[in-house]
Parts: structure tokens; sequence; C-alpha cells
């Protein structure tokens, strides 16, 4: 019985591995049962599955807030757009709209001090400053989105709309509560 065993390992591609370089083969069978066993306590071990990445509970937000875009007085969806366009104009969409709901407040100050407090204080203002948004560069962040769908898109753009929707799930269907307009562009 031993004998199949070890005749069925011989076959396999482990097995294989052993007979070629022991040290190899060892060292992937070692770090397989280290992964089986991190499995099995949910140790969150890379570059495999983690467990938190997968197997938490979601609880439901009261709230949730899609940012939406209007060129030329047509929806414009993520989809629409080339993948990579799509992704980075709605992140950046998303960004901002979470911006003007905190009126401007960033999060990197609290981020520079938690991972960079190692920094002077004042390293770590002209840091902060240099990677926030400030109001005043509205008109700016416009023009460039102006440029950027015009651009993308291959067409002559008139208007862009952007807006903050606020939807909250009543009998498991979202319904629009908010509408916020954050951008309004004629050209």
């Amino acid at each position: 019985m031993f004998n199949a065993g070890s005749s069925f390992f011989s076959n396999t591609f482990l097995g294989r591995v052993v007979r070629t370089d022991r040290r190899v083969g060892y060292f992937l069978i070692a770090f397989a049962l280290l992964q089986g066993c991190a499995q099995l306590f949910r140790a969150e071990v890379t570059p495999f599955f983690l467990y938190g990445m997968y197997s938490e509970v979601l609880d439901p937000l009261p709230t949730y807030v899609r940012t939406v875009c209007h060129v030329n007085g047509q929806q414009l969806e993520q989809t629409d757009l080339p993948r990579y366009a799509g992704e980075f104009l709605y992140s950046t969409l998303d960004r901002y709209q979470f911006l003007e709901a905190n009126e401007g407040a960033d999060l990197f100050a609290p981020f520079l001090d938690q991972y960079f407090s190692w920094l002077s204080p004042g390293t770590r203002a002209d840091l902060e400053y240099q990677m926030s948004f400030h109001p005043n560069e509205k008109p700016a962040f416009e023009r460039w989105l102006l440029r950027y769908l015009e651009h993308v898109l291959d067409e002559p753009i008139t208007s862009i709309q952007i807006d903050r929707e606020t939807y909250e799930y009543k009998e498991l269907r979202p319904k629009l509560v908010l509408r916020e307009r954050l951008i309004e562009l004629q050209k």
C-alpha cells in the first residue's frame, strides 16, 4: 500500500521536483504545508488568499454615493470609455466628490502623521500642502476635465455636468434621496 502511494507521489509534479532538486522540492512542500496551516487558522499570509479579503461580513451602509457625469447632455458611463480612461476618470471624480463632501479636508495629514511621523513637522506640512486639493484650484481642475474628456471621447464638448447622487436602499431597491451639482461647465 505504501509503495502505491510512493509511486503516485513520484509521478506528480512535486515528486519530479523532489527527484530533480531535493532542496527546491522540500521547500515547496514546506511552503504548501505552512500555507495550509495558515488557512486553517485564518492567518493572513500572502501571496495566497487572505481570509479577510473574501470572508468578512459586509454590513450594509445606510446610504451610498454615486458620481454621475453628463457630457453634452448625455450621461457618460464608465463603460462608454476605454477601460483605463474610464477607471481613471471615475476614480478622479469620486475623489473630487469626496473632497467636496468634506469641504476640501483631505486625508493626507493623518496618513503622513501615521506613516511618516519621523519627518519633521515642517516637511510633513509641506508634503500635505503639495499633495492636497485646494478649493482655489477648482477652475484648473475644470479646464483639465474638459480637455481630458475631449481627448478621450475625440469629440468637441459643449457642456459637462458632474453630480453627486445619494441613494438609500428601501425595500431592497436603491432610491435616490439627494442629487447635488458639483460642476457645471458650458463652453
